[in-house]
């Protein structure tokens, strides 16, 4: 192809012109001269055709600036498509349309390739007077590129053909423009380099895949349950070898485990498995994912057989495992031994290659041929893993084939005799479709990690080759990545510093404990959490845990509900009571403040009852009495093989000091949230650079580091509300114990429900007096450091004056078919130290 239309002649060649040729000219001129203009890119129409659609969408004519615009012209399409078409910065595009002024010469040759080029190329030369625009160094020329469905490959079938004036000879041969010089436009070093980018990006997907399961298994290692409670293990693991099973929970327990597994393996495997044949297409067919130009083309047949082909093993791959899993579910009595997975690193996987080596020797001095073959294998597929950094993923799919033989063994296999021939079969069978599977979704998973480091690589690389096209806008980027790398360092540092500092609290916290029970005055506030419906569930302290004070609260409860000025509007009410214990030892408590705020309430009759029953119980009991019912909240843990004591909070706590708690909270979808608005800001920042500056001073460094203050200034003072505070371990410390004093005192619903805000309950009640009536009353009770297996967890009694509840009441009340909600009644004590 490459001498097809070399001194091709035309038996009469046709003069097309430019329709409104003076316009359009001066249009091209004012394009050309702009700096940032390297190539300007013709949409070609032949009277009301437009010349880029059908065959030839992929054939495109463009004059180009020096040797830069051709550089530009001749990249492959891989390298476009993975750098997001950020070439397209420098191409200008017109409409230009061509006039045939016999009428009739164009048709006879539009099927001839080779003329049709010629007469193109002596229209845009002749229209773009490309010998009279030659500058000191070099001349301006017309290209052709022919975009090919699978052009791009490392550089090869590259079609470019170019007219370029020479300065010494500026007489252009239109007949030597239509000739492909591909081998003259393409360097060695670029195939070369995008190879290289390739082997990268794959190296870079197992590292980053190997450290998200090394992730992912430290998390599934600190969250157990310590007997029915769920609980966070806050310090590291000093094993020489970390290992839990993270693919399959007891199962023997619970037959729906199954159902869920089967559930998780088909979203998981239709996930994998068709986001990585996407990965496979976009680096095979990269022509499709060329933003600029647009080209209209026919899908590949290999693209249509490919779905099939995935689309049936996705089908066979679920059928076979959801079978399995709904016999398992129905025989819930069968027991599956689970296999450990521990965490691997770089000097483990280099052990394990090493490792092999010596067993192939030995293989040699023993002439053990079978097992000489098997290492061989092992060999070659750990040094592939261990080249690209993927031995911990790897080791993670060989042990999901582990399992899933184990679970298809299980359900089909029955345990007899006279079936050890069909079982042997079925046994091979088994280990074939979970091995293919495995390495299947291994492939793919790869393929999804190397896909975005592929396009983050040749994006920096386009970016830095051409850098001092992009000036201002990588000084304008300076100040966002310092922020983004400032906020993903702070959520590190809280993300290793609070189960340190958790652990340290310990003896800060009994201490303080101390200080609550044995104080002579105190406040205790009352509040009240309203929800729809009316039915109330009240939580208390350790200080007002009786029978007695929560019948009488219950009952000052629905007294205030019937006055007219004190009914509960807010989602959330709190009246205040205060204690004083004098020298006697007898206790006095008052109001302090109602529902309402009012610090003299005249609807105090029913609260004389609560204020006798509390006094009766705080001077009736003492210090030892109200330790006993302080909730647990450290726990220890050493059921691991180094005997190493693990320490561990409840689990509701933990994600609420870490991730909600005030100040010290920062989540990864906050994060991503301001990395939105940071993106938002820059791409303001950056299209109005574009806009500003289309003279050389886009490209000038001195105009953008004169312009650096102002962006930096700017930048800051806009995303200073986004800011997130590194406070100190003081500050951090002081947060922390709030949160955990609460919980040691058996407080619950501020980690479960925040602030418990409902604006649109709160409309509701304003609105309707009915609304506020309270239909029943819930108490909810925390565990302390002496209950039993029983009462671990967040236990809940009625009275026995409630009626029970079925599900399916609790179901339609749940979705609001019913007037029944929950009404939380909390009581917090906040210590006051004594007057000095």
């Amino acid at each position: 192809q490459k001498d097809e239309c070399e001194n091709h002649k035309c038996a009469s060649p046709c003069n097309l012109t430019i329709e409104n040729e003076e316009r359009k000219y001066l249009e091209f001129k004012q394009l050309a001269m702009l700096d940032s203009t390297k190539v300007t890119l013709f949409h070609i129409h032949i009277g009301n055709r437009s010349f880029n659609k059908g065959p030839d969408s992929t054939l495109y004519y463009a004059w180009i600036k020096n040797n830069f615009g051709k550089s530009l012209v001749s990249l492959p399409s891989s390298y476009i498509a993975m750098s997001l078409s950020l070439y397209s910065i420098f191409i200008a595009s017109m409409n230009i349309t061509l006039i045939d002024p016999t009428g009739s010469c164009y048709g006879l040759y539009s099927q001839d390739r080779c003329c049709k080029s010629q007469m193109f190329f002596k229209a845009l030369v002749n229209f773009t007077q490309l010998s009279n625009n030659c500058n000191k160094n070099s001349c301006p020329g017309i290209c052709q590129r022919k975009f090919l469905v699978k052009d791009g490959n490392f550089g090869s079938n590259i079609y470019l053909s170019c007219c370029q004036v020479d300065i010494l000879n500026p007489q252009i041969n239109i007949n030597q423009c239509s000739r492909s010089d591909s081998s003259k436009n393409l360097p060695w070093y670029v195939p070369l380099s995008m190879l290289f980018i390739v082997i990268l990006s794959f190296c870079l997907a197992g590292i980053t895949a190997n450290n998200l399961l090394n992730w992912f298994l430290d998390n599934v290692r600190r969250h157990r349950k310590m007997k029915s409670l769920p609980v966070y293990i806050l310090n590291d693991s000093e094993e020489l070898e970390t290992s839990c099973n993270c693919l399959y929970d007891d199962n023997s327990i619970n037959p729906v485990i199954h159902l869920n597994h089967a559930i998780k393996f088909s979203l998981f495997t239709i996930v994998v498995f068709v986001l990585g044949y996407l990965c496979f297409c976009i680096q095979k067919y990269s022509i499709f994912m060329i933003i600029y130009p647009k080209m209209q083309l026919a899908h590949p047949k290999f693209l249509k057989t490919g779905w099939i082909v995935e689309g049936s093993l996705i089908s066979v791959f679920i059928l076979v495992i959801v079978i399995a899993d709904i016999k398992l579910y129905h025989h819930c009595d069968t027991f599956i031994p689970c296999q450990s997975i521990s965490q691997i690193n770089f000097s483990q996987s280099y052990l394990q290659v090493k490792k092999c080596l010596d067993d192939i020797i030995d293989d040699l001095k023993s002439l053990h041929i079978i097992k000489l073959i098997l290492d061989l294998a092992t060999l070659a597929l750990l040094s592939v893993t261990f080249m690209f950094g993927a031995t911990g993923i790897f080791r993670f799919y060989i042990s999901t084939t582990t399992q899933l033989t184990l679970r298809l063994r299980t359900a089909f296999l029955l345990d007899r005799p006279s079936r050890q021939f069909f079982n042997t079969i079925m046994s091979a069978l088994f280990t074939a479709i979970s091995l293919a599977y495995s390495m299947i979704a291994l492939f793919h998973t790869i393929l999804i990690f190397q896909v975005i480091f592929r396009i983050i690589l040749t994006t920096s690389a386009f970016i830095v080759n051409f850098a001092s096209h992009f000036n201002l806008i990588i000084i304008m980027s300076i100040p966002f990545m310092h922020y983004i790398i400032q906020i993903i360092d702070t959520y590190i540092r809280y993300d290793n510093i609070i189960p340190k500092r958790i652990i340290q609290l310990q003896q800060t916290l009994d201490q303080d404990i101390d200080k609550i029970l044995l104080a002579d005055h105190g406040n205790l506030d009352i509040n009240i959490y309203v929800s729809y419906g009316g039915a109330t569930t009240i939580e208390l302290p350790e200080m007002l845990r009786e029978e007695d004070i929560q019948l009488s609260i219950e009952n000052y409860v629905r007294y205030l509900e019937d006055k007219p000025n004190h009914r509960f509007i807010n989602t959330k009410s709190t009246f205040t009571l205060k204690y004083n214990r004098s020298s006697d030892d007898t206790v006095k408590v008052v109001l302090l403040r109602c529902i309402n705020g009012c610090s003299k309430c005249r609807y105090q009759q029913e609260l004389e009852h609560v204020k006798r029953c509390v006094e009766e119980h705080l001077q009736s009991k003492h210090i030892h009495y109200f330790k006993n019912q302080l909730s647990k909240v450290y726990y220890t843990l050493e059921d691991n093989p180094s005997g190493t004591a693990y320490i561990a909070i409840p689990n509701e706590l933990y994600q609420y000091l870490r991730y909600y708690s005030p100040q010290i909270s920062l989540t990864i979808g906050r994060i991503l949230f301001i990395m939105i608005i940071i993106a938002g800001f820059f791409s303001v920042l950056v299209f109005t650079a574009m806009l500003d500056y289309r003279v050389e001073s886009f490209a000038s460094l001195n105009s953008a580091i004169a312009d650096f203050p102002v962006i930096y200034v700017t930048t800051i003072l806009s995303l200073r509300n986004l800011k997130v505070i590194d406070l100190g371990k003081d500050e951090i410390d002081k947060i922390l114990l709030a949160g955990i004093l609460q919980y040691r005192r058996g407080y619950r619903l501020f980690c479960r429900r925040g602030i418990y805000f409902q604006p649109l309950i709160q409309v509701v009640r304003m609105a309707f007096l009915d609304s506020n009536h309270l239909r029943s009353i819930e108490y909810v009770q925390s565990h302390s450091d002496n209950n039993t297996d029983s009462n671990i967890g967040h236990s809940t009694f009625h009275r026995d004056r409630l009626q029970s509840r079925s599900i399916w009441t609790i179901i339609k009340e749940r979705i609001g078919f019913t007037d029944a909600g929950n009404l939380y009644v909390s009581v917090n004590s906040q210590y006051q130290p004594p007057a000095s």
